[in-house]
């Protein structure tokens, strides 16, 4: 959990171009869904799946940035299957809303 919040906090206070490495954190993630159900499974819930639209192809080539998404918390991510897996494992652990910007 403290490498998310970590995580929203980078995202909520980006300076300039500066991204950062989330290694430890999909490692988790991808742990954490593999002893339990997968993604898929835990798409209803608290946290979605979002997308914020870009005018031009960013990263990717995709015209869009894929989002996990709960209250006014907004996680930007790479992929769509990132977000869905990030998503499920929210939703299957419980993860709470992390305050307003």
């Amino acid at each position: 959990m403290v490498e998310l919040v970590f995580l929203v906090a980078h995202q909520r206070n980006a300076r300039g171009r500066q991204r950062r490495d989330w290694t430890l954190l999909w490692a988790l993630i991808r742990d954490g869904l593999s002893a339990g159900a997968s993604p898929e499974e835990f798409q209803d819930g608290p946290w979605q799946v979002a997308q914020r639209p870009l005018a031009r192809p960013g990263r990717n080539g995709l015209r869009f940035i894929p989002l996990a998404v709960r209250g006014s918390t907004e996680i930007l991510l790479t992929t769509a299957r990132e977000a869905e897996e990030l998503v499920g494992f929210l939703n299957w652990c419980g993860a709470p809303e992390f305050g307003s910007r």
